[in-house]
């Protein structure tokens, strides 16, 4: 077995996963640790190190398997949030493979979605981007250029539109003070000045900060006017994106299925009116539920580099596994 291992991982904003399996699709044990992003600030290269040895290192104990440092994996795919360039320093020094391959996450929402097939991501998040592979290999993407310059439709995206919102009515600018008071709620602040010196700090985490968007988002989905604009918006933008993929896939109606990926789109408002804005942009598309979560993409992504084609057999064997596990998850939330 141990001359048969494959390593998957998923490194986001938030935590970051991972799965360890064999070559016909047995998985074997999963991982969980921290977040792997933000590598190149204060603090980030140590933090990328926890997240990717914490969860491979767990995968492994749940496996009963050797630890980290007495394993070589046949194949490990790391699919990280923001890309992998200034990653791959870190990620190699952690892990030994014959192959290792770095790269962006949206590359593994998609192979997970689709189980390697042709077709769109549309990942909203703590950050957002749109993905897609046409059949004949040819990728894409828009967005994904982080906080400052995108990530519109993204927990953070939402919850800077709602504070900047909340600031022009201190301002004089606009009138919507429910919002004002939706925003000092949630931080648990009395100046709104307060907390965007500590968001400019550092003092509170971009993940934190992006959690005001599941606020927002309920506070839509309750019937305030300013929050429902804003998630509409948001909405829109990530349909704009879905959209400039296919066009720049030169996507045919059969190839146009779309999978919508990240905890904005648990959200009832979010994810109606998301598909309402589609409809107007791309007609033909068909939004479906992912196959399987980014990890297990991952994992079939190390398989296809390994010169493993993710065959029927594998991803039926996955399949079974995963509902497995989705069955169990549900049944402990019910306990």
């Amino acid at each position: 077995m141990l001359d048969d291992l494959f390593l998957g991982i998923d490194g986001g904003q938030s935590h970051t996963e991972a799965v360890v399996a064999d070559g016909k699709g047995k998985i074997f044990g999963r991982g969980r640790a921290g977040a792997s992003n933000h590598a190149n600030e204060p603090g980030g290269r140590e933090r990328l190190r926890l997240a990717v040895s914490d969860s491979a290192s767990e995968a492994l104990r749940v496996a009963a398997l050797p630890p980290l440092d007495k394993i070589q994996f046949v194949s490990v795919h790391c699919g990280m949030t923001g890309g992998g360039n200034f990653k791959e320093q870190v990620i190699r020094s952690l892990l030994r493979a014959r192959q290792i391959t770095i790269g962006h996450d949206a590359p593994i929402a998609l192979a997970g979605a689709t189980g390697c097939e042709a077709g769109i991501v549309v990942i909203a998040g703590t950050g957002s981007v749109a993905y897609g592979e046409n059949a004949r290999g040819v990728c894409a993407q828009v967005g994904g250029w982080g906080y400052l310059f995108g990530d519109e439709g993204g927990g953070f995206g939402i919850a800077l539109q709602a504070v900047r919102r909340a600031a022009q009515v201190e301002d004089g600018l606009s009138n919507a003070t429910s919002l004002v008071r939706l925003t000092l709620q949630h931080f648990k602040v009395t100046d709104l000045r307060n907390l965007v010196q500590a968001v400019y700090c550092g003092r509170l985490a971009r993940d934190e900060f992006a959690a005001f968007a599941q606020t927002v988002h309920d506070a839509g989905l309750s019937g305030l006017r300013e929050a429902r604009e804003i998630i509409k918006a948001s909405t829109e933008s990530l349909a704009d994106s879905a959209a400039a993929v296919a066009r720049k896939l030169n996507f045919a109606e059969t190839e146009m299925h779309l999978f919508c990926v990240g905890g904005m789109f648990r959200g009832v408002l979010f994810s109606r009116t998301f598909e309402e804005a589609l409809k107007n942009r791309l007609p033909a598309a068909q939004v479906l539920a992912p196959r399987f979560e980014p990890v297990i993409g991952a994992l079939l992504l190390a398989y296809r580099a390994a010169g493993y084609a993710p065959c029927e057999e594998i991803l039926l064997h996955l399949d079974k596994q995963y509902r497995k596990g989705i069955e169990r998850k549900s049944g402990e939330a019910r306990d």
